[in-house]
């Protein structure tokens, strides 16, 4: 645009008959409520006159045939950028990497936590300069409904709002199927569940996973071996298996699963302490498929989908819908699970005669 007379809003509405009013919020980036025809013309005759508000790069400005060049992201509360989950990581840098490939920049746009009651507000501060969405993890109705009135591509991960937004999980009714069947084979027949996440619908789906996989092999679920915490990090894990190494259960769960990887690690430092074998004594899996699966030993059995393939399928669908821009039918996508036997699984070896007296009396 280099020569060009730098034009006004005023000048812009003028020549094309419009409000100031309109032209202005088109030119900054608002579509709800404004007619394709109408945000169109605005742009393409601002642009030709050279139009250049400050601060803004008009070769990016959406509705020109160009590429958007960055796509934001949300954590659920309480993740803050400090904390975000070891989970979350991966599933950015997945996204991170196919968006890098067109040369889009993801943006961290705050945590759940930021934005509560009056502060919803504030949402559309922090969107203005994104041109698609993706909110990691199950967060309040009400924040998601401030997302959904932007009116930009939103895609739900790891949690689903159908008729809301797009959405993409892994299939946890499969990774139930496969973590059940695998120690079955095993010879185990006495199970335990760690669950964490306290009443977020993926806690509650494998824990539905678990039970429906169990009879499916003719076997009960044990509700006395339940064990639920409101976190799913290191420490519930350490507390959920000193709760049930003190309940002297008979018979003696050998096979533990839990929701994630971290809990399963405290739950393995635990044993450790009782003097029993992962994966000889006690057995423990985890729906999981992120790098604390295998930087420490023993390496963790587990079974999910990639979750870099979750934030790759979730930015997929926002470039989708961007350059579509149109009023796509909503996907809600299960990506398939992968079972991955590592060391902390092997067949049941009785107790030792010294932790069978003092875990089950006998």
């Amino acid at each position: 645009m280099a020569g060009k007379k730098k034009i006004s809003q005023q000048a812009i509405a003028e020549a094309l008959g419009v409000s100031q009013s309109l032209v202005s919020i088109v030119l900054n980036g608002r579509r709800e409520g404004i007619s394709p025809e109408n945000y169109t013309r605005i742009w393409d005759y601002a642009l030709r006159n050279g139009y250049s508000p400050k601060g803004m790069k008009l070769e990016a400005q959406p509705g020109q045939g160009e590429r958007p060049k960055s796509m934001g992201y949300f954590l659920r509360a309480p993740l803050r950028l400090a904390t975000k989950s070891n989970y979350f990581s991966h599933i950015h840098q997945g996204m991170h990497d196919l968006l890098a490939e067109d040369g889009i920049h993801t943006l961290f746009l705050g945590s759940e936590a930021d934005f509560v009651g009056s502060r919803l507000e504030r949402v559309a501060e922090k969107v203005e300069d994104v041109h698609g969405i993706v909110v990691m993890g199950e967060v309040a109705p009400a924040f998601l409904g401030a997302l959904r009135r932007l009116g930009k591509p939103l895609v739900y991960v790891s949690a689903r709002a159908p008729g809301i937004c797009h959405s993409v999980n892994s299939n946890e009714y499969e990774s139930g199927s496969q973590l059940v069947s695998h120690l079955v084979e095993l010879g185990h027949r006495h199970f335990a569940f760690f669950a964490g996440m306290h009443a977020r619908n993926r806690n509650e789906e494998r824990i539905a996973s678990i039970r429906a996989a169990l009879g499916e092999h003719d076997l009960a679920f044990d509700e006395s071996r339940l064990f639920e915490l409101e976190d799913a990090e290191r420490d519930e894990g350490y507390e959920m298996a000193e709760i049930l190494l003190k309940r002297r259960l008979h018979p003696f769960p050998t096979a533990w699963i839990c929701v994630n990887a971290l809990l399963a690690r405290g739950a393995i430092t635990r044993l450790r302490e009782a003097d029993l074998e992962v994966g000889k004594h006690v057995s423990v899996v985890a729906f999981d498929q992120t790098r604390v699966c295998t930087e420490e030993t023993p390496r963790l059995t587990s079974a999910a989908a990639v979750p870099e393939e979750i934030g790759r399928t979730a930015a997929k669908i926002l470039l989708q819908t961007t350059k579509e821009n149109s009023n796509a039918p909503l996907q809600d996508l299960i990506l398939p699970s992968t079972l991955a036997v590592r060391d902390t699984s092997g067949p049941p070896v009785a107790l030792p005669a010294k932790a069978a007296r003092a875990l089950i009396g006998a």
